[in-house]
């Protein structure tokens, strides 16, 4: 493996952990915000910081990632480096958040978490230059979107697979930051400070923030040990999509065995939270 490349995949993974667990703390407290403007009172001032350190703290791996970006050859590169953060996650949730990991739940996690391994281990360096058309990513991205029409209206008239659902939205909408990401950098001929003269980090920033707002929405609803790998695997999913249908990059054998793993892994965690859930919107 090239060694910058490899370099980009160390920066990838320190930055997941810090991904992961910021959400771990957000889920924390993630019930403060129900309290609309209470949240800022004296009784609720605590709570509302702990999950504002949990925000920082997973914007903090937003600058490695970028960093990250420039150092590898494509979005998904760095992308599938996430689903490693799910270690730290897991051991977050069984004991600080105290949610049930059982069989099925380690099982879904450590499926995601060797996939991405082998997704990453098995990349190889692209040879030829990038270029995309916008419409394309406009479309692509839009037809990625439009499922969550129908599978967000049916988690919440059924009350089930919250966590999933909006988990699985935040993960594309990150997904779709990082590969936006990807093209500031090829608009700007690969320069680091260049690609804040287009507009595609803002868009980027964009996704980011209704990714976040969705991951709160996901926690609300649904346990951290669903709702993050679902968030990881579909930001790990959606740039290697964008990939093959707007620069046409293929992936070899095993890269796509190993996607088939990480959605196996989705279905198990997201079997975990078939519970139905209370309309008042309780923890599953």
């Amino acid at each position: 493996m090239d060694l910058t490349i490899f370099t980009g995949i160390a920066i990838s993974t320190s930055s997941t952990i810090a991904l992961n667990v910021g959400k771990g703390i957000q889920k924390m407290k993630v019930d403060v915000l129900t309290q609309g403007l209470n949240m800022f009172s004296k009784e609720n001032r605590n709570d509302f910081l702990i999950w504002l350190f949990g925000v920082i703290v997973t914007a903090s791996s937003i600058g490695l990632y970028s960093y990250a970006m420039k150092l590898t050859d494509k979005p998904s590169t760095v992308s599938s480096c996430t689903g490693l953060g799910l270690i730290a996650l897991v051991v977050f949730a069984k004991y600080v958040l105290k949610e049930k990991v059982g069989p099925r739940e380690i099982a879904g996690c450590t499926l995601i978490v060797l996939c991405t391994l082998s997704l990453t281990l098995n990349d190889s360096k692209i040879m030829t230059p990038q270029s995309f058309q916008i419409y394309e990513l406009i479309k692509y991205s839009g037809i990625i979107i439009s499922i969550f029409i129908v599978l967000v209206p049916y988690s919440l008239i059924t009350h089930t697979l919250h966590g999933m659902v909006f988990g699985s939205l935040a993960g594309v909408m990150i997904g779709i930051g990082l590969f936006l990401g990807d093209i500031a950098l090829v608009e700007a001929n690969g320069d680091f400070v260049g690609q804040l003269y287009t507009p595609y980090p803002y868009i980027a920033f964009i996704a980011a923030v209704s990714a976040l707002v969705f991951t709160q929405i996901g926690f609300l609803g649904g346990r951290a040990v669903v709702v993050v790998p679902c968030i990881n695997a579909c930001t790990i999913l959606t740039p290697i999509l964008l990939e093959y249908l707007i620069y046409g990059i293929t992936l070899n054998t095993i890269q796509y065995f190993s996607i088939l793993g990480i959605l196996g892994g989705v279905i198990l965690l997201s079997s975990t939270g078939m519970e139905t859930r209370n309309p008042g919107i309780k923890k599953q």
